[in-house]
């Protein structure tokens, strides 16, 4: 059994190794090791490593060969890579334009929220520019319009759906329709049709070109 002192925000398998690791709203990623599969699918968790990072950690990934655990904690501008061969070791990538390794000053200003990590043979960040309403108790969700050009994303503030533009950062409209903020969305890569569920029990499909 793992148990964080808040709820969990994200978990994850490495490629390569028996390891999962799981990040908390406390701001604690703990690194375990499986093993002892029983037949009736039963095993054991060992905690091998306990991190901890400044805030709410958002988003977790190990890189795609297994040798990085990378970490977004939410209301800071970096990514934070584990070497799992090196005791850890952190070390801080810069998501502000420019800001490339460098930490402090300007370019620590904040103005986005990362909410995905995937790692296959390249990483991929996608992340919110500000504009709407998301706190640590939100849970964001995003989609894609199938050109590309746009990203749907949930609002703690009310039940509609904002549409960012990528080359803009900005949001150029909102899908008013549920009544409670919406827990979780799917965007078709075949059209520009998105699904959302939401807190008020309900489901709706949209048809929305982009």
């Amino acid at each position: 059994e793992l148990k964080h002192s808040k709820y969990v925000k994200s978990i994850v398998w490495c490629p390569s190794a028996p390891l999962l690791a799981t990040a908390s709203a406390d701001g604690s990623v703990f690194v375990s090791k499986v093993s002892n599969p029983t037949d009736d699918g039963a095993v054991t968790l060992e905690i091998i490593e306990k991190l901890h990072m400044a805030a709410t950690v958002e988003s977790l990934c190990f890189s795609h060969d297994g040798k990085n655990l990378i970490a977004y904690a939410r209301d800071t501008p970096y990514l934070s890579f584990f070497d799992l061969n090196d005791n850890y070791k952190q070390t801080k990538l810069n998501l502000n334009r420019g800001g490339g390794a460098s930490v402090g000053g300007f370019e620590d200003h904040v103005s986005f929220g990362c909410v995905v990590l995937r790692s296959a043979r390249h990483l991929t960040v996608c992340f919110l520019p500000k504009g709407h309403t998301n706190d640590g108790f939100s849970n964001p969700k995003i989609g894609w319009s199938s050109n590309g050009q746009y990203v749907f994303g949930n609002t703690q503030e009310d039940g509609s759906v904002c549409v960012w533009d990528v080359a803009s950062a900005s949001i150029v409209k909102r899908l008013e329709g549920h009544t409670n903020p919406i827990r979780d969305m799917f965007s078709s890569k075949l059209s520009d049709t998105l699904v959302t569920t939401s807190f008020d029990k309900q489901t709706k499909i949209w048809l929305t070109p982009m």
